[in-house]
């Protein structure tokens, strides 16, 4: 009876809400939709964490949060950074930046399709710059590390990982005057 037809009608509902739903994913409109949620979800879990004194932007895969204090933090991002702490580093020119963290302090970045030569090379370029004072250098197997710091007191640590073909470089600017006794 009437039960049967609600029924229907509400399977029909259902059936045609899916089918659209389905049909507006192949055209990449599901994704733009995702991306939205989740950058208000980004958003709103920093501003939380920061007492909503950050200023958020995301943009593709890159994330940037800048501080009211005018400190800011760069999270991704497929370019080596041109300012902050990274801008104090030789650029490594060899593989492709998978993520960088920056700011204006320190920063974190991850490359891969690196060769061993390519980070060999890198080494040599920052002992000529003066990164030889406190050196410590590791290798295993497949892995190698090398640390040191600067006349100027910035430290870099670099490491590289020939199993995944990566280096991580690691570096921390120089103690700010006003921090010194």
């Amino acid at each position: 009876g009437k039960e049967g037809i609600q029924l229907y009608k509400k399977i029909m509902v259902v059936l045609i809400s899916t089918l659209m739903v389905l049909s507006l994913t192949s055209c990449g409109v599901r994704e733009k939709v995702n991306e939205k949620i989740s950058e208000k979800v980004t958003e709103t879990v920093i501003n939380k964490a920061t007492g909503g004194a950050a200023d958020i932007d995301i943009d593709g895969d890159k994330l940037s949060i800048k501080g009211e204090d005018g400190e800011e933090l760069t999270i991704g991002g497929s370019e080596w950074p041109d300012s902050g702490a990274a801008s104090m580093v030789p650029e490594f020119k060899h593989g492709t930046v998978v993520s960088a963290f920056n700011s204006e302090t320190s920063c974190l970045i991850v490359l891969e399709e690196v060769k061993e030569q390519d980070y060999k090379d890198y080494l040599d370029e920052l002992k000529e710059l003066g990164y030889t004072k406190n050196s410590t250098s590791f290798s295993s197997d497949s892995s190698y590390n090398y640390g040191a710091t600067a006349d100027n007191d910035s430290t870099i640590s670099v490491t590289y990982d020939a199993g995944n073909q990566t280096v991580t470089i690691a570096f921390e600017a120089p103690p700010a005057e006003a921090d010194q006794e």
